[in-house]
């Protein structure tokens, strides 16, 4: 069941937003969204017990994604591409 609901954006212009009925979304994710939740988890309480945690920034210029791993405090302590924080957040080690 959808209908649509008039929500007015900036600029005090009307959008319509289609409201999802209840029955087209899952009670739980899928198994292997559960089991990437997991790994994602578990590499963020690796980073952490070590001091570290990984910082996303879009450059949206570039076109490009910037990956920092820092201190708990923030502080930079290196750069690292893209594929490997996606590497880091899939179970790999922090080399």
């Amino acid at each position: 069941m959808s209908r649509d609901s008039g929500r007015t954006g900036s600029g005090g212009k009307v959008r319509r937003l289609r409201a999802v009925g209840q029955s087209s979304v899952p009670p739980s994710p899928p198994p292997e969204v559960e089991e990437a939740i997991s790994v994602a988890s578990q590499a963020y309480e690796e980073l952490s017990a070590t001091g570290q945690q990984v910082h996303f920034e879009i450059d949206a210029p570039n076109r490009a994604v910037d990956v920092e791993l820092r201190d708990l405090h923030g502080n930079p302590l290196s750069t690292i591409s893209a594929s490997e924080a996606l590497r880091i957040a899939g179970g790999g080690s922090l080399q």
